[in-house]
């Protein structure tokens, strides 16, 4: 199941400096989205604010390749309101590809169709406990910088957390979920989920024959944007939830002139 969410996340990956040399740094995570025949990155507010605005992006796509670098000038923000404050949001952002980009970016990765389940997510009332969910994402505290013959290479790493949020809340046009971590799972978790935010909460349908449990293809249902901190009793993170991707991103992607 995390193999579907994988095949459509990215790492946004920059650069910054380390003894004086520049070597790669893990910006956030994104979800590939397509929406009434455009298709974008959907990603959290704050990852948006620290991409650069001229030359290159890079991203990462797929284990074992290369870096590949997109032209900024090929890219189109689509900015949202924030809240005064991270914990609550909203904190949401996109970029919209060129169509030249998004070609290459489908050659290796998925975009998650959300005209698909557009209508049956805003309009039937999807039950929180339907299923298991997976945080998908990209972790900086597993990144790796290691140096090798030919130079400084980046190693990321790419983590799904199996869980499940108590509920759904609704603030205005968006809705949020909380999605927490219990004291037993901070054991074998991150530290910190730096580098996860902008990468999906995907909801993930079981099915019951018998005895057999089997899973469906996951449903994107939220963007991860922040971190609660982290204590003996609490821990977790919050994100957007389907209101905020199918309703509030969506109609922002579609309105956009590319």
């Amino acid at each position: 199941m995390s193999r579907s969410a994988r095949f459509s996340t990215i790492a946004f990956v920059g650069t910054k400096n380390v003894n004086d040399r520049r070597v790669p740094h893990l910006l956030g995570s994104g979800v590939l989205v397509a929406a009434c025949n455009k298709r974008a990155i959907l990603t959290a507010g704050h990852v948006l604010d620290v991409l650069p605005r001229t030359g290159r992006l890079g991203l990462f796509m797929t284990p074992g390749s290369e870096l590949e670098t997109i032209d900024t000038g090929g890219l189109a923000r689509v900015e949202f309101p924030r809240g005064p404050q991270e914990s609550a949001g909203p904190d949401l952002g996109a970029v919209i590809l060129a169509p030249t980009i998004a070609s290459l970016l489908a050659a290796k990765k998925t975009f998650v169709n959300l005209d698909k389940h557009r209508e049956t997510v805003l309009n039937a009332t999807r039950g929180v406990h339907d299923g298991i969910w997976l945080a998908q994402g990209f972790l900086a505290e597993e990144t790796e910088l290691v140096h090798e013959p030919g130079g400084i290479h980046c190693y990321l790493y790419n983590f799904s957390a199996i869980g499940g949020p108590d509920e759904v809340t609704r603030v205005g046009e968006h809705d949020y979920v909380d999605y927490p971590v219990s004291f037993e799972a901070q054991e074998n978790g991150p530290v910190s989920w730096g580098g996860m935010s902008g990468g999906g909460l995907w909801q993930v349908p079981l099915s019951v024959k018998g005895d057999e449990v089997t899973d469906e293809r996951p449903l994107l249902a939220g963007i991860l944007f922040y971190q609660h901190p982290t204590s003996d009793t609490n821990a977790g993170v919050r994100g957007h939830a389907w209101r905020s991707i199918y309703g509030v991103a969506y109609d922002a992607i579609a309105g956009q002139s590319r």
